[in-house]
């Protein structure tokens, strides 16, 4: 089946002019009446390769339990909710005289020459950022030009400013620049963009508005954050759920959570939250104010890292990825962010991550806790029998507690459907899960595969061996199947599986890790990396010349 393309007519040039500042007004939405018919029982697994992702799929979660092998061999229509009349007040100042246990997020050093933006993948529904003339497929890296244009006009700070960091999220991404200000583009069908995108009046057209085409594969800016004097440091997404989390440790949330039969939405009854929110209220004592330290992102639920080392989560919890029972017929209460336990009330959490529908942290002692859906033993928690394929409570990962690896800890934690990445403060990097496509970045003799119970899946982390094993791997990313990582000295790394060009390369399956930027020579010096839905994104700098 050929890749799907946008239906847009193509405009006569991409979009080059900072987008202007929107006065958005939203007109009234008919809500349907019909009712949802639950989903029939998911199938087995989805063959190599996975099907392409379509604007408007529902996806089917892959938890039917594993056969284990001898050791031998209709979504109601929607009204928006519209917050923008209601101005959220600028962040008060406040006096913290206890020191937190964890930070406060801390934006990165400005180097210099600015990050430039480069887009691989799917980028048919405006997620590049580009504007309505690139909505196609890259199998390599490109560079974004609407992004360019607007370090040299001096958009995102001083001159020379570049973007900060950047998501990829189901359709859609977001950028942050180096005035902390946050961008988005692509789909917004479930207010994945934190901004309307209907009924927005055209400041250059008196009565007239502004189209899809003006609106989705253009970056605009988050306009609420900038009243409230936001500065963003970190974002997360999912499928349509987003996050970001401000150098004062202040949270905002938009987008929608889906469950397996349509919409979900939050607790207070919105179906979708079109602009950036506080949801969770944090305990404030005189001279001791909680904050938000870090923040991940499932498909369809939020976690939450606290100064004081609490975790909260909330979102969609059928697969048990909120480490809390969430009943059928009171599914919505899981919108509603509670804190989650590792094994006992006096454990701290220092890092939190996340997959698809599945969970983890790492306590204070150096134990990295995993739970949620291990269908294909993607928590590392281990699969023995068919009840392992749900880990309902937060349980220990095998083989990766401080002890287990001689004094280094686990400092980062990121996932995919079926699989889980995580990285150690020394640079290596450990995956488990689903292996049938390269998501592990194993080599088909490595011990670890070896003499294994289940043929598509390892449900303890193995280490992943890298081409330079001098040059530490600092950041890494996970898409559906596929995975990124960059290193100390700029070398971008991608294996997996991909039909659509998320690789960086043309193939389709890459078993280990490959090198997309190369550490000695080239142009470019990789700075970070993030694997969405169907297309990746990176910030590339250019290397000074010797």
């Amino acid at each position: 089946m050929p890749p799907r393309r946008s239906s847009r007519a193509a405009s006569v040039k991409p979009a080059s002019k900072p987008p202007p500042k929107l006065v958005e007004k939203v007109g009234p939405r008919s809500r349907s009446l019909a009712t949802t018919k639950k989903r029939a029982a998911s199938p087995e697994r989805t063959p190599s390769p996975p099907p392409k992702r379509s604007r408007t799929e529902n996806k089917k979660s892959e938890n039917e339990p594993p056969t284990r092998k001898p050791a031998s061999k209709a979504t109601s229509a929607r009204k928006p909710v519209s917050t923008n009349k209601t101005k959220l007040a600028s962040i008060p100042e406040i006096s913290q005289l206890k020191p937190y246990f964890n930070p406060l997020p801390t934006p990165p050093e400005k180097q210099r020459p600015g990050a430039s933006l480069f887009v691989w993948g799917a980028g048919n529904f405006g997620q590049f950022g580009m504007g309505p003339d690139y909505q196609d497929e890259f199998t390599k890296p490109k560079r974004n030009p609407w992004i360019d244009e607007q370090i040299e006009k001096g958009t995102f700070g001083e001159p020379g400013a570049g973007l900060e960091s950047v998501c990829a999220g189901g359709l859609h991404s977001i950028f942050i620049d180096e005035k902390g200000t946050v961008w988005t583009c692509g789909v917004n069908d479930d207010a994945a963009l934190g901004r309307t995108t209907k009924n927005v009046p055209d400041p250059n057209n008196p009565g007239g508005f502004l189209t899809e085409d003006d609106l989705l594969p253009v970056p605009y800016p988050l306009q609420s954050l900038i009243d409230e004097k936001f500065r963003a440091v970190k974002a997360v997404s999912g499928d349509s759920i987003c996050a970001a989390v401000s150098s004062e440790g202040e949270l905002r949330v938009w987008g929608s959570f889906r469950a397996v039969e349509g919409s979900l939405g939050f607790s207070n009854g919105q179906r979708y939250q079109f602009t950036p929110v506080p949801i969770l209220e944090l305990s404030h004592k005189p001279g001791d104010y909680e904050k938000v330290s870090s923040i991940a992102s499932g498909n369809n639920h939020l976690l939450v890292l606290t100064t004081h080392g609490n975790i909260y989560s909330w979102g969609a919890g059928e697969q048990s990825q909120l480490g809390r029972k969430v009943l059928e017929r009171r599914k919505i209460h899981g919108t509603v962010p509670e804190k989650v336990t590792l094994g006992t009330r006096g454990r701290k959490a220092v890092a939190v991550g996340a997959g698809a529908f599945h969970s983890f942290a790492v306590d204070d002692k150096g134990d990295v806790w995993g739970w949620g859906l291990n269908s294909m033993g993607q928590t590392g928690t281990g699969f023995e029998t068919d009840d392992d394929s749900v880990v309902q409570l937060p349980a220990k990962v095998q083989g990766l507690s401080k002890e287990e690896l001689d004094g280094d800890v686990i400092v980062d934690i990121d996932g995919g459907d079926h699989h889980t990445l995580f990285l150690t403060k020394a640079g290596k990097v450990y995956s488990c899960g689903r292996s049938n496509g390269g998501q592990l970045g194993l080599d088909d003799d490595d011990v670890a595969l070896k003499d294994r119970a289940f043929p598509d899946f390892l449900p303890e982390p193995a280490l992943v061996t890298f081409p330079d094993s001098d040059d530490p791997v600092v950041q890494i990313s996970c898409g559906p199947h596929n995975n990124a990582a960059v290193t100390k000295g700029g070398a971008l790394y991608s294996w997996g599986q991909g039909t659509q060009g998320e690789l960086g390369v043309p193939e389709e399956e890459v078993t280990t890790p490959r090198v997309i930027v190369r550490k000695e020579g080239g142009a470019w010096h990789a700075a970070a990396v993030s694997c969405g839905g169907q297309h990746g994104l990176g910030l590339f700098r250019k290397k000074e010349k010797e």
